[in-house]
């Protein structure tokens, strides 16, 4: 029987046994016993896929603060995981790489070779690495029906001390958008674990680690000390990531949606001063001939909802359009004076493999590449606040 099969089949005893109701005295060390052989089969599990699992190190050189001679440099290094899909071929997150000068891999067994970079997409947030000179024992992907809510989740990284790190726990949430979706796990996440592997417990993965939201740092907290481990830890899914890693592997880019208009936020405030409400994307022009125009758009609409769901501020709008595949036929609604409109467009590809509305990433900024995804992490705390106000009513309605 598959290491994957017996691990279900022992959740489902150790259930099994719960109903039952067994006594403390009967049940107690069965159902100790159980849970120790499934700790071993994800630890088998584990060891397996561990090879696969790589440190990645970004340098770069970047001036000195102001007041330093120009000619004095300083060397700017981040460090993350990755996973190798392909013999040589490494997935992590664009949020590491971004900028670099230099890329090095280093190895489970110790091995540090020099990397490419393939491409990256800071959309969804994934870079493709090559090193040449290394071979490694590529993971294959899983399916999307392991990464669903309550779905067991190995996860495999390393720290920024390129120490090893692994844990398990399910999916906890999967919040979804229209063309996109992240995972939420109950996995403890660690310091240096952006590009980290999902596993299911089948050892497949079944998405990339993007990194943790946590609470900031205590501020006395020992500066030289590395960061503790906690948080919430997000996972771009499998259905997702294949088709990036796809489109990085071939053309080193990845295709974006294009509407082709310019917005503003929308902002009502409530009577005496109250809380101040985004409503949509108010239009401030529209491209000649672009999917929009051809909708119907035009300056002065506000446009309300995408896919059907609802448009807050343009920053959204924009990033849902972005996650979109060029070519598909999209449902917007907006309102014209004071009248709700319906209507379809067909995004055409955006001429910009980086859309503008991508935040500049300050540390490593080249006038060029260089971004993050300001807007994603936004969302994420809002998604964070969000689960946090459903628990806490949860809590009192019992």
């Amino acid at each position: 029987m598959p290491v994957g099969s017996t691990i279900r089949a022992r959740i489902a005893r150790i259930v099994l046994a719960t109903a039952a109701g067994l006594t403390a005295a009967q049940g107690v060390p069965r159902a100790q016993g159980t849970l120790s052989a499934l700790q071993t089969d994800m630890d088998q599990i584990a060891r397996r896929a561990r090879p696969a699992v790589v440190t990645v190190i970004a340098q770069r050189e970047v001036a000195r603060k102001s007041g330093a001679p120009a000619s004095e440099k300083r060397q700017r290094t981040r460090v993350g995981s990755g996973v190798a899909v392909e013999e040589n071929g490494i997935l992590t997150t664009a949020s590491v790489v971004m900028g670099a000068d230099r890329l090095v891999v280093r190895t489970a067994n110790g091995i540090q070779a020099e990397a490419e970079l393939v491409g990256l997409d800071p959309i969804f947030n994934l870079a493709l690495l090559r090193v040449p000179s290394v071979r490694l024992p590529a993971l294959r992907f899983g399916s999307p029906r392991d990464a669903e809510v309550g779905s067991w989740v190995i996860s495999l990284g390393t720290s920024y001390r390129a120490q090893p790190t692994q844990s398990v726990g399910n999916v906890a949430y999967r919040y979804r958008e229209p063309h996109h979706a992240l995972l939420q796990l109950t996995n403890t996440v660690y310091p240096g674990n952006s590009g980290a592997a999902a596993l299911n417990p089948s050892g497949e993965l079944i998405g990339i680690v993007q990194g943790e939201l946590s609470p900031p740092e205590p501020a006395d907290r020992d500066p030289e000390g590395e960061r503790r481990p906690g948080g919430a830890s997000f996972v771009l899914p499998v259905e997702i990531a294949r088709p990036v890693f796809e489109n990085l592997r071939r053309h080193g880019r990845v295709p974006h949606g294009f509407l082709g208009v310019r917005t503003r936020p929308a902002i009502v405030t409530a009577a005496g001063g109250g809380p101040r409400t985004p409503i949509g994307a108010l239009v401030e022009g529209v491209v000649e001939g672009g999917p929009a125009e051809k909708a119907g758009l035009r300056p002065g609409d506000l446009i309300v909802a995408y896919e059907h769901e609802r448009v807050e501020y343009p920053e959204q709008l924009a990033r849902w359009v972005a996650t979109t595949r060029p070519g598909t036929s999209v449902e917007l609604v907006w309102v014209r004076e004071e009248v709700g409109q319906t209507g379809r467009a067909l995004l055409a590809e955006s001429p910009d493999p980086i859309p503008n509305w991508v935040t500049r990433d300050p540390e490593f900024d080249t006038g060029a590449p260089p971004v993050r995804i300001s807007e994603l992490e936004r969302e994420i705390r809002r998604l964070s606040e969000e689960l946090s106000r459903i628990k806490d009513r949860s809590g009192r309605d019992r």
